[in-house]
């Protein structure tokens, strides 16, 4: 069955079948008879009454309990599907309860068809189209029905738009740059006339003038349309009012912390020109401090009683929040098996709003010592081909504390102090105790600058083969680069964050650009001499309502110094210190820290004791064991475009994605991307408060990348093969990547 409503006529016969016109009874004295009313006036009343009849009446033989298992629309070009369907009451049954194929389960969530309600939202779109400028759009309606189900398409003629043709702003010439104005405006001339982006182009005017000292500006809006033209000419009158200055800052809601401490967080101050955005900005510091729970800064006055003084009071209200904060934490990773974390802070320590903070955390919990418990023969089974001697228990124990205000309100210092161990996985074990010394300067809102100094004392372990190939120091004893060395670094960075999410964005731009520095002259052992600078950008966006674009670039390099402990001059990297790539955040086609220069060693490995001819025999296993040697020079792109998957609220999406990038050592492998490594993958991301829980196959269509092959004999690595490269199956070119938080 095929219900149609072609518009205005079949509602009037509806109307007019249902005898609205009927004989009208005397009136009291005083009051107008229908007669009396002006015949323009009657017929406004009359489709007035006849539209609400319309649609407030179901069409006879409407069936209850209909569930609605299709919703679509049609001929909508300048209004996406998306945003109409939530512009309308009808809404379409989720996936599992409108799918042929699972319905019968009886899974999802229904929804119901209303007819009053559907009528209602032919006037909803027209109503909207008309509000952006589409005069003559006209919506019609197809309806299937069965005796459970209804599908329902909304049909969309849009016709030609009214556009706008010029748009002037008057009386801000002095106060705004026109230019810089015009291109802020979300209405723009040669786009349909849209009411609500005219409304919105006002406020943007009256927020530019706030931002330049005019609290009260008043904008007025006039408009000429030309509907044979098709034309829109449009005006703002802008009254900018008094300039202003701040008078009084008041303080409502402190109670243990001192106002000295709100007051010093504030960016506005008594005196100054007032600024709209110190407001937004004030309001962002205070919650930035930690210290509340609420945080307001508004205006005191409003326009009736102010609008004629020069001076405006602004009132900060707060409400505190917990002096002392617990965080505990766990998980699971694939190459930190179980891991956990806690920390306790103590916010307004010593007052001044300072804070101290103990944190530790935990990994490789049930494989390494002295926490071990077999679990890389099982549950973590990624970490089965790390060394021996560096599966061991990760930890990092750290106490900071932080000081708000240094020289200036914009200044902040942080000190820290810590102790931990830590595996790059098959490639090197870090042990070390030591501090920091940071200063942090917002130059901008949205830009920290941060200058620090680090020392630290502790270990590299690496597997001797990366010292074979990098130093020709070939003696399984020689721990010349080994020994606990003292490493002092003296860093630059400076972040530009502009996403609207850190742990799931899906609109804004990451920048963030680093430069470590390490020397004699600042501290360091002679053996850790190096320059290393890294630069990193990402950017996100939004693909029809749901779906997420993304992309970043890596840069990064070490320069290392010319270093003399083998009898001749060299330029030697740390292992710490040089560049990994490969896994669930870098090259996922890929395993972790996979790709770039690599070396392996042929070892001997006793696994049982057998008897032959009576006499008990040693059999011995060779296995060979890979290392990733790193590199002074890395290159990373990634693209990823993220989507929800249909039938499960958002909770579930995919993702498809390209990765490439490259890890080399400069001086023996030209530099440039002509030997980037590109791996094209698949993911599925769970929705969690912790962020996305992240399952990625990559691909790799690249064989084995070679690399000489070493063997221990006699205390020695002695090169058995240069270059070697191991054979692969098809399925070992598929790497699975589990992890929380999207990859960039």
């Amino acid at each position: 069955m095929i219900d149609r409503c072609g518009g205005w006529k079949r509602c009037g016969k509806l109307w007019a079948a249902r005898g609205a016109v009927k004989s009208v009874d005397p009136v009291p004295d005083g009051a107008r008879s229908w007669v009396a009313v002006p015949r323009f006036a009657r017929r406004a009343i009359l489709v007035g009454v006849g539209v609400g009849v319309c649609v407030a009446s179901p069409a006879t033989g409407q069936s209850r309990g209909l569930i609605i298992r299709g919703l679509s629309f049609s001929g909508n070009r300048a209004i996406d599907d998306n945003t109409l369907r939530i512009s309308i009451a009808t809404s379409q049954s989720t996936f599992f309860a409108r799918s042929p194929l699972v319905r019968w389960l009886g899974l999802g969530e229904k929804k119901y068809f209303n007819e009053i309600e559907f009528r209602r939202d032919v006037l909803r779109l027209t109503a909207l189209y008309r509000q952006g400028g589409f005069v003559d759009a006209t919506v019609d309606t197809v309806v299937r029905r069965t005796d459970r189900d209804v599908d329902v398409r909304f049909t969309i003629f849009e016709g030609e738009p009214i556009r706008v043709s010029s748009l002037q702003v008057n009386g801000v010439d002095e106060f705004v740059p026109a230019g810089a104005l015009s291109a802020a405006l979300p209405l723009r001339v040669g786009d349909p006339f849209n009411r609500l982006l005219m409304l919105a182009s006002a406020d943007t005017v009256r927020g530019r003038l706030a931002d330049r000292g005019y609290p009260f500006a008043e904008v007025y809006r006039n408009f000429d349309v030309d509907r044979v033209a098709r034309t829109a000419a449009i005006e703002f009158d802008v009254d900018p009012g008094m300039r202003a200055t701040v008078g009084d800052v008041e303080v409502v809601g402190a109670g243990r912390l001192d106002d000295r401490v709100i007051r010093r967080t504030l960016s506005v101050r008594p005196g100054q020109v007032f600024r709209q955005r110190d407001l937004y900005q004030s309001q962002l510091d205070l919650y930035r401090t930690g210290l509340f729970n609420y945080a307001n800064v508004a205006l005191v006055d409003t326009l009736g009683t102010a609008a004629a003084d020069s001076q405006v009071d602004v009132r900060v209200r707060v409400l505190e929040g917990p002096r002392q904060r617990v965080r505990l934490g766990g998980g699971y990773g694939t190459i930190d098996c179980f891991r956990t974390l806690a920390s306790w802070m103590l916010l307004d320590f010593l007052g001044g709003g300072r804070s101290l903070e103990l944190k530790g955390r935990l990994s490789q919990i049930g494989t390494g010592d002295p926490l071990g418990g077999g679990f890389e023969n099982s549950v973590c089974p990624a970490l089965s081909d790390e060394d021996v001697s560096r599966l061991k228990l990760n930890y990092n124990v750290t106490m900071a504390f932080r000081q708000p205000y240094v020289f200036s309100r914009r200044t902040s210092a942080t000190l820290a102090l810590f102790a931990e161990r830590y595996t790059e996985f098959q490639a090197y074990l870090r042990q070390a105790v030591g501090g920091d010394l940071g200063f942090t300067y917002r130059a901008r809102p949205d830009l920290p600058i941060t200058v620090s100094y680090g020392l630290s004392y502790g270990s590299t372990e690496a597997d001797p083969a990366n010292f074979c190939t990098f130093l020709n120091v070939c003696l399984v004893e020689d721990t010349i680069f080994t020994r606990k060395l003292r490493r002092a670094t003296l860093s630059l960075a400076a972040v530009r964050d502009h996403r609207n999410s850190v742990l799931n964005p899906s609109s804004g731009s990451w920048l963030a650009g680093e430069v470590r520095f390490s020397a004699p002259v600042i501290g360091s052992d002679t053996l850790m001499q190096f320059t290393r600078g890294t630069l990193e950008f990402a950017a996100y966006r939004r693909v029809g309502r749901q779906s997420v674009i993304s992309v970043r670039a890596k840069l990064g390099t070490v320069l290392p110094a010319e270093l003399g402990p083998t009898g001749g001059e060299l330029r030697y990297v740390p292992t710490e210190e040089r560049f990994y790539a490969g896994g669930a955040s870098t090259v996922r086609g890929y395993g972790q820290n996979e790709l770039g220069p690599q070396v392996r060693v042929l070892d001997t490995v006793i696994t049982r004791q057998e008897q032959q001819n009576g006499q008990p025999v040693t059999v011995v296993d060779s296995v060979i064991r890979t290392s990733p040697a790193g590199g002074n020079d890395l290159l990373l792109a990634n693209v990823e475009f993220r989507f929800p998957m249909p039938g499960f609220g958002g909770k579930l999406s995919g993702a498809l994605y390209v990765d490439a990038g490259r890890v080399f050592s400069r001086g023996s492998e030209t530099p440039g991307p002509s030997g980037l490594r590109v791996t094209p993958g698949l993911g599925v991301r769970i929705t969690s408060p912790l962020g996305p829980i992240r399952f990625d196959v990559g691909f790799n269509p690249y064989a084995v990348d070679e690399s000489p092959l070493y063997q221990k004999q006699n205390g020695e690595l002695e090169l058995v093969i240069d270059p070697y490269r191991p054979s692969r199956s098809f399925l070992g070119r598929f790497r699975l990547h589990f992890s929380v938080g999207q990859p960039f």
